[in-house]
């Protein structure tokens, strides 16, 4: 692994993090929105306020700067920006430092830049529409695998994770098949089965089970924190998947 110290490349990717953050929030608001029928795609029409619909200026849309100039709130209604448009932002551009920072400028660091940006936009679509689409889901899958292997450039390494994806896939799904045998209903969505393949993917089954495991932690926390009240209430899983698999690399990669 090849650690960059150059201060002005890993600034760089930090600002090239950010732009990727503002797509993502583009991604975030729009993708589901173009699932359910509506007339949007992720380029047309242009960046427009949310609450009033009016076009966004270019010099508002620069990412995190755009924000902090308008004081979060948006200039042509004056009504509040979220502050999750330049969170998002922000945390991709520290992610994007810190992976090479880590890692380097090669293929599977730029690699794993891309499939934390997928992470990172299923995270909120789920928190927002319970739904990972499969346009994420499946690149996700394939980059994965594709990371995976350019870390290890074997043809045990493809075996491996392949294995691993096929396992991560099926214990999901038998997880279902006997929660909706024993409710009635399932208790876990397709797309969660698709993100745990991709996880297997990319980290291997030792990892697998380490994340699955830290996955129903969280869940069943956010269970009880934030769910107690209403107990017939879904709540995605996809995210505590996702804060698992990122939380686990952070520990693992040092």
């Amino acid at each position: 692994m090849n650690r960059s110290d150059n201060p002005v490349e890993n600034l760089f990717f930090a600002l090239i993090g950010a732009i990727f953050g503002s797509f993502i929030n583009v991604v975030i608001y729009r993708l589901p929105r173009k699932m359910q029928g509506e007339a949007i795609s992720l380029s047309w029409p242009p960046s427009f306020c949310p609450h009033c619909r009016t076009q966004i200026k270019a010099h508002d849309n620069v990412p995190l700067l755009g924000w902090l100039w308008l004081r979060g709130r948006s200039r042509c209604c004056h009504k509040r920006i979220s502050v999750r448009y330049p969170a998002i932002e922000a945390l991709m551009a520290l992610l994007f430092a810190a992976v090479i920072a880590h890692d380097g400028v090669n293929l599977a660091a730029l690699l794993t830049l891309a499939l934390l940006s997928l992470l990172v936009a299923m995270f909120f679509i789920d928190i927002d529409h319970m739904l990972l689409p499969d346009v994420l889901t499946y690149p996700f899958m394939l980059l994965a695998l594709l990371c995976a292997w350019c870390r290890q450039p074997l043809l045990a390494t493809l075996q491996e994770h392949l294995l691993a994806a096929a396992v991560g896939f099926s214990i999901l799904w038998l997880l279902n098949y006997g929660f909706a045998r024993w409710r009635g209903c399932e208790g876990i969505g397709g797309g969660d089965m698709k993100l745990f393949a991709g996880i297997g993917a990319w980290h291997g089954l030792p990892a697998l089970f380490d994340i699955m495991l830290i996955a129903a932690l969280i869940g069943l926390a956010s269970g009880l924190l934030l769910f107690r009240a209403a107990r017939q209430q879904p709540f995605p899983f996809g995210p505590a998947i996702i804060l698992a698999c990122i939380g686990w690399a952070m520990v693992y990669s040092q």
